[in-house]
């Protein structure tokens, strides 16, 4: 799979909470920091995601935030 985005961070999935609509994916990353993503349910199934998968979290921003307290 090729894709036009250049954030592309492999990591492992940590944990799955699959819900009717939406699936919150947990995602392990380099250096034990992990990643979440909230995606549908149905993406989640036609992937065949489990806990172990090797995945890549691809990250596509038009704009990053930055906040201080």
């Amino acid at each position: 799979m090729k894709i036009s985005a250049r954030n592309q961070i492999a990591g492992t999935v940590k944990s799955i909470k699959k819900g009717p609509v939406s699936t919150e994916v947990v995602i392990t990353i380099a250096g034990g920091n992990e990643l979440v993503s909230s995606i549908t349910t149905t993406s989640a199934e036609n992937m065949n995601l489990k806990e172990g998968s090797k995945v890549f979290a691809v990250i596509k921003a038009s704009e990053v935030m930055v906040g201080t307290d």
